[in-house]
């Protein structure tokens, strides 16, 4: 085995949360802009923070009450949408466990948003370690969310960690970052992991994952071909 430590997103990687994000952003430019957005638009900005895509998209409005805005919308309206986990995941993640792979998270929601959908899905037994948006400063595409939950699956897998010396290149390199968005592969990019995106979830500008410099190291159109890189 190469790969020991798999690393998820959430939302369009482990589960398909795409169609209550969308509407809970189009809610949102409705109600801040006057009009809705084009949905690759909305698309693109999957996996970035949310005050980094309202700076840009509404860059007039306050922040934290577009946010709060956001977060309302999403959490009163998930009943009104489909949320499942990709078909196939499950038992991804049961063969990962069985080839004694640390399973850990990397997600850009908060704690409570990510641990809501996780019990609601059944899925807060299938992980090891989590990184969620309150645990990191600088979000991806920097490499910290990656070296915080290295971190704390180095601990679980009982390997000692010198914070003077850093994440050691052996660990880095049985690392990998498993994502749908450019900010994922960015954040592997970033901090000298291996990255597979994944090709189940919705569409990906490639263009611009390429112009920011991101290049996943591989692709699967399936959960078990990860196994192959495994």
């Amino acid at each position: 085995m190469n790969k020991k430590y798999i690393i998820f997103d959430f939302d369009g990687t482990l589960a398909n949360t795409n169609n209550i994000i969308i509407a809970s952003w189009q809610a949102t430019f409705e109600h801040y802009l006057g009009h809705t957005l084009p949905v690759r638009e909305i698309e693109a900005t999957f996996g970035e923070i949310l005050v980094n895509t309202i700076g840009r998209l509404i860059p007039d409005a306050p922040v934290n009450e577009v946010v709060d805005y956001y977060r309302a919308y999403q959490d009163s309206h998930q009943q009104d949408y489909e949320v499942y986990v990709f078909e196939g995941i499950r038992e991804l993640l049961e063969q990962l466990r069985e080839r004694g792979c640390i399973i850990g998270v990397g997600t850009s929601r908060t704690a409570y948003s990510f641990w809501n959908y996780m019990k609601k899905l059944g899925m807060d037994g299938y992980v090891d370690e989590v990184v969620t948006m309150n645990d990191v400063t600088s979000h991806k595409p920097d490499p910290e969310t990656i070296d915080a939950v290295l971190i704390k699956m180095m601990a679980h897998a009982g390997e000692p960690y010198d914070s003077g010396s850093g994440i050691p290149d052996a660990v880095r390199g049985a690392a990998l970052m498993v994502g749908d968005t450019k900010f994922d592969i960015g954040c592997a990019s970033n901090a000298c992991v291996d990255s597979v995106m994944v090709g189940w979830s919705h569409y990906v500008d490639e263009e611009a994952m390429l112009a920011d410099g991101f290049v996943p190291t591989y692709r699967v159109e399936r959960p078990e071909q990860l196994l192959e890189i495994i």
